[in-house]
């Protein structure tokens, strides 16, 4: 009832209002009538002047002079003329007087909607061809002045004319579209006032509005109303400490709609400049992303390439080594055959020379000579066959040197590729999963209280983001700065790449692994990936970009290592 009582009192309040505005609009409407009534005096003026000029014809020739014919007829239509004149001033005032008279105030004070598919033209006088001085568009709201023939006159918003009464609903129609189109307004009286969860003083409260708040009416029951606090948010005032007004949709004037349309467009301008920007923006950031990307792109070829390269060294001077250690094996048994060769040769000389002595005791004179020239040929070929050791004892010498050189280069070489490998990021391939291998067996595995502790904490981030080079558990970590900032929360410090996290700890066994062990996997050319054992045969790690932090199986890749660090 309250609500009614308030709708009926805005729309008396709006009809008293616009009453003088309605007179002035009655007398405009009577001067759209002028026009015909002006016609019908021309014609009789017409006639008379016809009359005066042949009574002056008439006249003229019976007068003696021209000019005094003249004379007479313009005093004769000037007193016709402002005979006229007085005549439409008299037919203006009686039009007024009609058109007062016509109006029906029996609907006034009424309130009546628009029902179009766009818009109804209020008018100035109560005809389609007169003047537009505003606009009501569909569900719009009018108050009704009175009625003349087809036409409401009307007040609404700033905006008093005449509209086609065929285009509004009124009595129980307009009743039922003000209940579905009213917008109603609740103005808080205090300083401040709880807003709560149930129209109810036990409810939970939810929230304070204060003095001069305007509210949103949802629902309203009497005692308690309903309102939108915003963001979807709603809540229940008791009505004792709010005014409560209903607001309807209202005409608009010609140059109120001027002014939306001009300030419209302001906005849209704006907005296009706005949107521009940010689409510049947009595009000026995808550009220096993609220039980051390929920089990236360009560093981590680089690094790759640098990584192969250096490879490709280590297994050039691992050869190397391997030839040169091969070569001084040789040169090793080419000696001990030299020395052989040496020891046959004197021995040939001893006996030699002790055939000779035997001969020369015997005083056999031609054995004697023949003796002596075997022994004499024995001895040079002992000389012969030492000198030959000795060089061989040489190139030995330098074999075992070339062999130690490549080996040291094949050492700087090898520590040049994990430095290499260490800067250089995982290349897609590298990360491509191998064929899953069973686990070990682990039906009674032994947990320590440090390693369940490195899982729990470290199963905790699983699907935060993985970031090359990164060390964040939270905003994200590659694989090795994962594992390195899961120990470092128990404060163990690890090495922070994964080759060189699988060159230091204790080794473990891959028969052996316990919750807490870090597993390494091959790149191809060395340690490109690091997990943390979770037991049960799982693994939680920094995966890649597209997976982030995720547990897996045990054998998604083949490991080819295990440490310990707890």
């Amino acid at each position: 009832m309250k609500r009614r009582a308030m709708k009926l009192t805005a729309c008396l309040l709006a009809a008293g209002m616009t009453v003088s505005a309605a007179d002035s609009v009655a007398f405009a409407a009577k001067g759209s009538s002028l026009a015909g009534l002006g016609a019908e005096r021309n014609e009789e003026t017409e006639l008379q002047t016809e009359t005066a000029v042949q009574s002056v014809d008439g006249q003229a020739a019976e007068s003696e002079t021209q000019e005094e014919t003249a004379q007479q007829t313009e005093a004769e239509t000037e007193v016709a003329t402002e005979t006229v004149a007085q005549t439409v001033e008299e037919t203006q005032e009686e039009t007024i007087a009609e058109t007062e008279a016509s109006l029906d105030t029996s609907m006034n004070g009424q309130l009546a909607f628009a029902q179009c598919d766009e818009y109804i033209n209020v008018r100035s006088e109560a005809n389609a061809d007169s003047e537009v001085v505003g606009k009501v568009y569909n569900n719009g709201s009018v108050t009704i002045l009175g009625q003349i023939g087809d036409w409401y006159q009307v007040q609404s918003g700033n905006a008093t004319g005449y509209v086609n009464a065929a285009y509004f609903a009124t009595g129980e129609a307009a009743q039922a579209i003000a209940d579905e189109v009213a917008y109603n307004v609740a103005t808080v009286y205090p300083e401040a006032l709880t807003v709560r969860s149930e129209p109810s003083e036990d409810s939970e409260p939810i929230g304070t509005v204060y003095s001069t708040d305007e509210l949103e009416v949802v629902q309203y029951d009497g005692d308690w109303m309903k309102v939108a606090l915003g963001n979807d948010v709603y809540g229940y005032v008791s009505a004792y400490y709010v005014g409560y007004d209903t607001y309807y949709a209202t005409a608009e004037t010609l140059d109120e709609e001027q002014a939306r349309l001009d300030q419209e467009w302001l906005d849209y301008l704006a907005e296009s400049e706005a949107e521009e920007e940010r689409l510049n923006q947009q595009w000026q950031d995808y550009l220096d992303q993609q220039a980051a990307e390929q920089a990236a792109a360009d560093q981590s070829y680089q690094d790759q390439a640098a990584a192969d390269q250096a490879y490709q060294e280590q297994l050039a001077a691992e050869q190397a080594a391997a030839d040169a250690q091969a070569a001084a094996d040789a040169a090793s048994q080419q000696t001990s055959d030299a020395q052989t060769q040496v020891d046959q040769a004197y021995q040939a000389y001893l006996d030699a020379q002790a055939a000779a002595d035997a001969a020369t005791q015997q005083g056999d004179e031609q054995n004697v000579y023949d003796t002596a020239a075997a022994a004499q040929q024995a001895y040079q070929a002992y000389l012969n066959a030492q000198a030959a050791a000795d060089a061989q004892a040489q190139a030995e010498a330098d074999a075992a040197a070339q062999a130690a050189q490549a080996a040291a280069n094949a050492e700087a070489a090898a520590q040049q590729t994990q430095q290499a490998q260490t800067e250089a990021p995982q290349t897609e391939a590298q990360q491509t999963e191998a064929p899953q291998e069973t686990a070990p067996e682990t039906e009674a595995p032994s947990y320590s209280s440090t390693g369940s502790q490195v899982v729990n904490f470290a199963t905790q981030f699983v699907g935060n983001p993985y970031v090359w080079g990164g060390t964040s558990l939270t905003n994200g970590a590659d694989c090795s700065g994962f594992t390195q900032s899961v120990f470092a929360n128990f404060g163990i410090s690890i090495p922070r790449t994964a080759a060189a996290q699988a060159s230091s700890g204790t080794p473990v066994s891959l028969s052996d692994i316990q919750a807490g062990d870090l597993l390494f996997y091959s790149n191809g050319s060395g340690i490109g990936h690091v997990t943390i054992y979770m037991g049960n045969g799982q693994v939680v790690h920094a995966s890649n970009s597209n997976t982030g932090i995720i547990i897996s199986d045990y054998g998604y890749r083949t490991p080819v290592s295990a440490r310990r660090y707890w």
